[in-house]
């Protein structure tokens, strides 16, 4: 982000890196390894230049563990690790460090949102607090069921369906699992786990009507993005050899890694 290099330059830090995530009140900032000083020198300048945020954490390590949860050190500004954020007309509450959630995929979110209709059922399968799942069901009407394995996910995946008065099926369980408790199959499946949404792929198969689609996020490496494309389109043709589908790049998520999207479509298996 410009803003915080422009910072950091002026600090004499020319190594930060750029990431910085902003959700709600709260600024999440990955900082390189300087005294605490510097870093809160960086978070005030920071809330100075972005008036809606009070609070200011550095995340140490990546997203990482099964609930795709950051380990957040407080800097500076209100401490709390709760904040309610807005976009694309809903509002989520969420804990930043107990919670899986990334507001660069607002963009996304709505896409996918625009592709639904009033009549169609809806599966996410890895919902966290609910904000592909209570966008389609605000602003289209269609029947979404969430799956989430983070129970406190599904909590506020709970509360964010009160404030948007939107009504979602929540299951807190682990999606291969989900023929116990599904008794239906569905028109359009959301699979936003691209570190390891491949191992649920066949169980997202066996939940699909037929001529459904499935939104497949995966990681991908490669030195470009069509070399990421083509490692994407391998996969896919190991998994499904007879559907088809088109790749696009949702966002770089690091060094020649790039976060992609297959929108699959499965007429005859």
């Amino acid at each position: 982000m410009r803003l915080v290099r422009k910072i950091a330059s002026e600090l004499g830090l020319d190594d930060l890196e750029s990431g910085i995530d902003v959700v709600g009140t709260i600024a999440i900032v990955k900082f390189p390894p300087v005294e605490r000083e510097k870093k809160a020198k960086i978070a005030e300048r920071i809330m100075e230049e972005m008036k809606n945020v009070k609070t200011v954490l550095e995340q140490e390590g990546p997203v990482d563990g099964e609930f795709r949860t950051r380990k957040l050190v407080y800097v500076a500004g209100i401490d709390t690790r709760v904040t309610t954020h807005k976009e694309n007309g809903i509002i989520l509450m969420v804990d930043v460090e107990r919670c899986y959630f990334s507001p660069r995929l607002s963009t996304e979110r709505l896409r996918i949102a625009s592709l639904c209709s009033e009549n169609e059922t809806v599966l996410n399968m890895f919902a966290g607090v609910g904000p592909f799942s209570i966008l389609i069901a605000k602003k289209v009407g269609a029947s979404v069921t969430s799956i989430e394995l983070n129970k406190v996910a599904c909590i506020y995946h709970a509360k964010n369906c009160k404030l948007n008065k939107v009504s979602v099926d929540i299951f807190n369980s682990d999606s291969r699992f989900s023929d116990s408790f599904l008794r239906q199959r569905y028109q359009r499946i959301i699979m936003p786990f691209p570190s390891k949404s491949n191992l649920f792929l066949c169980q997202a198969v066996s939940l699909l009507m037929e001529g459904g689609t499935i939104h497949y996020y995966r990681h991908m490496r490669g030195k470009s993005e069509r070399e990421a494309k083509q490692h994407l389109e391998k996969e896919l043709q190991e998994i499904l050899p007879r559907a088809e589908w088109k790749i696009r790049r949702v966002r770089d998520v690091g060094p020649a890694m790039y976060e992609l999207v297959a929108d699959i479509i499965l007429s005859d298996r």
